[in-house]
């Protein structure tokens, strides 16, 4: 897989947006109809699959999103920053359907589940898959 190229996304990155037009389609997104659809089955064991990214010594940071982020293209701008200085790779941690941030070409991985342990569970996953240690 390859690593973004952090200088290009720091280029794209633009506080304009365009307009939200979920509630006009929520009806017909099944999304919005119930919340906890998918959660990953419980498993003793985790496979991964090597080669993930072209470098094996790829470091992952996870950013923990609770609720759609106002400053979004403040955060992609910093967080474009913060990787490319750190040489890091960052995977966002959704625990809502939109953060803002996917539009500036982020990794999005979304937290599912009903209850609070459901999605700490989802999360957990989501952690080793990636090989997170640290999660702002």
């Amino acid at each position: 897989m390859e690593t973004p190229p952090w200088g290009a996304l720091l280029s794209r990155i633009v506080p304009q947006d365009a307009d939200d037009l979920g509630e006009l389609t929520a009806r017909y997104d099944p999304r919005h109809r119930r919340q906890g659809r998918d959660v990953f089955p419980d498993c003793a064991e985790f496979v991964q699959l090597p080669g993930a990214f072209k470098r094996e010594d790829t470091i992952c940071v996870g950013l923990r999103v609770l609720a759609p982020l106002k400053d979004a293209y403040d955060r992609a701008m910093r967080l474009a920053a913060f990787a490319a200085e750190q040489d890091v790779e960052i995977v966002v941690l959704a625990h809502t359907d939109v953060t803002g941030l996917e539009r500036f070409g982020f990794r999005i991985e979304r937290i599912a589940g009903a209850t609070p342990q459901d999605r700490d569970r989802c999360e957990q996953q989501i952690l080793r898959f990636w090989s997170i240690d640290l999660v702002l």
